[in-house]
């Protein structure tokens, strides 16, 4: 599941897509004077608005190839393809004949086929699910029953809710069944107390609906979905057919990746293939409340269950529905939205539905660029133009806004770090991978900065605040307690915000005592096990190939690092996980990551002293991206002497994490 974890393009991809923030600004679209009801409702003019946005330059030259589908009221108003499924073949994007991987918008019909089972009384939403596990053990440390409900809702407490494992690793990937068995997650966090985005309680899903159902996955969606609603070009199966017609996936560069390959062989979570006509018909059934024609896969308070939010950080700022999410809050125009996005290397996808009015669209692209929010924003605008209304404010001062204050580390993306102080003004000022920003209270807690965005806290049950989330749509953020400074790293000390920076993120931490040794040097194995331990993913639950590392505290992580493709041992078979890192062995140990992570791509940098041949690229790619701290200064010709073949101390190993930390959120 390469790159699905961070599951964006080049250096600035995580954010883009994780995020989906628009790196242009949207054209403005105005409702004709003569409308008079809200909605798409004639396919003409619908026709018209889709191509006024894909003719927009920053669009039309940069998309390989989109299919984008509106509906309203059971009638296809709008499927039209754009640009090109296979570049270098001319094949055209075709909503009917091409098929794209809609990865996360899978979860989808993974709850509809869940739902499915609820309502003819086979399953319990609130039942722990450990009745429905079978010989899969769950280790639940909380004492507080996991249910349907948390799997649903993506807040299961688990772990770990992500894996790093290449395809490349696993020539023959596991049936469904096996996989869950072998990557079990363990639950550390009461379940229903904070949202996470979770791929493993959606891929669990898919295992509870096979062994309740009695049929294979793939089986009873195809049977219990997707007939009824024709949808004859959908599987989550990459069989010969569907393969004949899939769309080239490419990089930001136009560099085509490999066909994406499933690991488990049915993936529930995201390994869905399908066609802009049948997620027309899909989107139709959800918005007629689970009938569409002659055909009903759900009864309709099943329909609208799925439909409602039930579960929300603040009732402004809700986070799910079964199996649909929200994202895009201030672009919803005070409409009531739903919807999934979707993310792979080279496909990314975002459906969104609107019940009330019965309108729903759908668009899917095959490269790793994103314009979603900004379509989504423009459709908004366009059809359901919001009234201004003069935003009420809270009178709060500095004292009262002291209990927000605090770091909050986020769930799931390990080194996204979140700054909230309370300023003399009376107002917040939130610092985060996105920058600083200023926000206003308009609720207890709940406050607005100045482009509108929303920042949410939730209390305990004792009134402590607890969590937020702001810009990050895919997971809250825990609070976190302030480090306490290194008795040998004093606040003079060049490396002192490195060394507590990197305490932030939970990796390369002192010893008992309270002391960091800053000059001491860094094992191979303690490198990588505290970079894996960064990126947060789970560690590796196979046997360790390297012999020389089955008794070292870092061998899982080790593993995980080799699983993802991204390290090599000094022979097969060995690591020296003990011998003390060189510069250059980190450097190259970072840039495998980065390529396997984030799709990194070469980067030029004048380099001076000695690098070996085997090394250079990776040193100059830590140079260009400046992974490094006061240690490293340039010539007066800009010439950068990374010292590559001197050890790694510990101090300059704070400092490398904490700089790709920020790196990988493209900072």
């Amino acid at each position: 599941m390469i790159r699905k974890f961070f599951r964006k393009r080049s250096i600035h991809i995580f954010l883009t897509i994780i995020i989906a923030t628009s790196v242009f600004a949207p054209c403005t679209y105005r409702a004709s004077a003569k409308s008079v009801t809200l909605g798409p409702s004639d396919a003409k003019e619908v026709a018209a608005f889709a191509d006024t946005f894909f003719s927009q330059p920053h669009i039309k030259n940069q998309i390989a190839g989109a299919v984008f589908v509106v509906v309203r009221d059971g009638k296809i108003l709008l499927k039209k393809g754009y640009g090109y499924a296979d570049l270098e073949k001319k094949i055209p994007a075709d909503p009917d004949d091409t098929v794209f991987p809609i990865a996360s918008i899978s979860k989808v019909f993974t709850t509809t086929g869940i739902m499915q089972l609820v309502e003819q009384g086979k399953m319990n939403l609130d039942e722990d699910i450990r009745a429905y596990l079978g010989d899969v053990k769950l280790n639940n440390k909380t004492g507080y029953p996991l249910t349907m409900k948390h799997l649903l809702t993506h807040t299961t407490g688990f772990d770990f809710t992500d894996t790093l494992e290449s395809a490349k690793n696993r020539p023959e990937p596991l049936p469904l069944d096996a996989y869950v068995k072998e990557n079990m997650s363990t639950v550390v966090r009461k379940p229903g107390e904070a949202f996470r985005y979770d791929n493993f309680a959606s891929m669990l899903q898919g295992y509870i609906l096979q062994k309740v159902s009695g049929k294979s996955f793939n089986q009873y969606i195809t049977e219990n979905i997707y007939k009824p609603l024709h949808m004859k070009s959908s599987s989550f199966l990459l069989t010969p057919e569907i393969e004949a017609r899939l769309a080239t996936g490419y990089n930001a560069a136009n560099k085509p990746f490999p066909v994406y390959i499933s690991n488990p062989i049915e993936q529930p979570e995201g390994g869905m293939f399908s066609t802009g006509q049948d997620m027309a018909a899909f989107m139709m059934v959800h918005l007629n409340k689970g009938t569409l024609g002659s055909h009903k896969i759900l009864n309709k308070d099943t329909a609208e269950m799925m439909q409602s939010i039930h579960y929300a950080i603040h009732p402004k700022l809700p986070n799910m529905a079964y199996g649909f999410e929200t994202y895009y809050h201030s672009s919803h125009n005070n409409q009531f939205v739903i919807g999934k996005g979707g993310d792979i290397p080279g496909s990314h996808s975002w459906m969104w539905l609107l019940p009330e009015q019965k309108v729903g669209g759908f668009i899917v692209f095959n490269k790793d660029i994103d314009f979603r929010e900004e379509l989504f924003k423009a459709f908004m605008d366009h059809y359901y133009p919001a009234q201004k209304q003069e935003q009420q404010h809270m009178a709060s001062t500095q004292e009262q806004l002291k209990r927000f204050e605090g770091v909050y580390r986020d769930l799931r993306v390990n080194p996204w770090i979140t700054k909230i102080t309370a300023t003399k003004q009376g107002q917040l000022l939130a610092e985060d991978p996105m920058g600083k920003n200023t926000l206003r209270q308009v609720e207890p807690l709940l406050f607005k900065d100045e482009a509108g965005t929303l920042l949410a806290f939730k209390e305990t049950d004792d009134g402590k605040i607890a969590y937020l989330q702001y810009h990050n749509p895919v997971s809250m953020a825990a609070r976190i307690r302030d480090p306490k400074q290194f008795y040998d790293v004093p606040v003079t000390h060049p490396y002192a915000s490195y060394c507590k920076g990197i305490q932030q993120l939970g990796v390369l931490q002192g010893d008992a005592n309270g002391f960091f040794h800053p000059e001491s040097s860094v094992t191979r194995a303690e490198f990588v096990g505290e970079l894996i331990r960064l990126i947060g993913v789970r560690p590796s639950v196979h046997p360790v190939i390297f012999t020389d590392t089955k008794n070292n505290k870092y061998a899982r992580e080790i593993q995980a690092a080799v699983e993802a493709g991204a390290i090599k041992g000094v022979t097969k078979k060995t690591f020296e996980p003990n011998r003390p890192i060189t510069r250059q062995e980190a450097a190259t140990i970072v840039w495998g990551v980065s390529q396997a992570l984030i799709d990194a791509q070469p980067a030029d940098a004048p380099l001076a002293g000695k690098v070996d041949p085997w090394a250079r690229q990776a040193v100059q790619y830590a140079v260009a991206n400046k992974l490094y701290g006061p240690e490293i200064t340039s010539s007066t010709q800009g010439l950068v002497d990374y010292k590559a073949k001197k050890p790694l101390l510990r101090q300059e190993a704070a400092a490398l994490l904490h700089t790709y930390a920020s790196h990988m959120l493209g900072g």
